[in-house]
């Protein structure tokens, strides 16, 4: 059975059990990838601006959700489809492989907001609508 690409409400608990009650706000939007009942990754999108949202992944902990249609839907969402021209990202301090995988991604460190968690700092990381591989170029300066 093929994985699909879908947006149910329910996928933002799923989200939410994932990352460990990330409390996501009223306006949070998803985007998931599901194979039947399995649910393989989800991005959510909250806090959402003129400009900007806040984007969030959770994934089943496999890499079997990271593939180039599922990214492209997850991108385009916000910038395309939302016209915004920025997504932010932000990543608790320990969690070295999110970061590294968001970098990988195209973001680009920000800032820091210490103490930010109970016990550590927040990394935010942004990127622009122009900056993102998985945007058309005649599309991506608006």
């Amino acid at each position: 059975m093929p994985a699909e690409i879908v947006s149910e409400p329910q996928l933002i608990l799923w989200a939410n059990h994932v990352i460990g009650d990330a409390n996501f706000r009223e306006d949070a939007k998803c985007l998931g990838l599901v194979r039947g009942d399995e649910v393989l990754g989800v991005v959510v999108y909250e806090s959402f601006s003129r400009f900007n949202v806040n984007m969030h992944v959770a994934s089943d902990g496999s890499r079997r959700w990271l593939n180039r249609a599922f990214m492209m839907a997850a991108f385009n969402y916000p910038f395309i489809q939302c016209g915004l021209q920025r997504v932010t990202g932000l990543v608790p301090s320990h969690n070295r492989a999110a970061l590294e995988f968001d970098l990988r991604l195209g973001f680009q460190i920000e800032g820091r907001m210490r103490a930010a968690l109970r016990d550590e700092d927040m990394i935010i990381l942004g990127m622009l609508r122009q900056e993102c591989p998985f945007v058309p170029k005649e599309v991506s300066h608006g």
